[in-house]
């Protein structure tokens, strides 16, 4: 959890769900003032964020739990790229 890890810049981190329910994933964003700002709805994201001390963290979130859960399953199968400020968002399947 995230309330485990004192410094989230000290470590490499997947941080999974946005600023509006990851206090992690908001201080690696920079505090956003609108925690839904950047995410729209039926859209999961997978972004690589550099947090400094040669550390990174990879957010794996959406704007509502269905899209977390689709951005997961992206992440799980693979193929995306690790490079810093790369970002992919994957529409949620209607099927």
């Amino acid at each position: 959890l995230a309330s485990g890890v004192p410094n989230i810049n000290a470590v490499n981190s997947i941080l999974v769900g946005g600023p509006c329910a990851n206090a992690a994933a908001a201080e690696v964003m920079g505090s956003p003032s609108d925690c839904t700002a950047g995410f729209e709805p039926g859209v999961g994201k997978l972004q690589m964020w550099d947090v400094g001390t040669d550390n990174v963290a990879m957010l794996v979130a959406g704007y509502e739990k269905a899209d977390t859960v689709n951005a997961v399953n992206k992440a799980k199968e693979g193929g995306f790229s690790t490079a810093i400020g790369t970002k992919k968002v994957y529409p949620v399947s209607t099927a």
